[in-house]
């Protein structure tokens, strides 16, 4: 049992790293500035490309 929470807990902190780094890589990446509209539609296309 002790190991099921603990195998349990350290899954969900590698969880939690993983995504606060994806987050700080992102917001690394824009730079913290608006997208102008040529730009935001552009973003939108690559989306729907990538998922498309």
């Amino acid at each position: 049992m002790l190991a099921l929470l603990l195998t349990g807990g350290l899954f969900a902190a590698l969880q939690l790293w993983w995504i606060g780094s994806l987050l700080q890589r992102n917001r690394r990446r824009r730079g913290g500035e608006p997208l102008s509209s040529q730009a935001f539609r552009r973003e939108l296309e690559r989306i729907f490309h990538e998922s498309a």
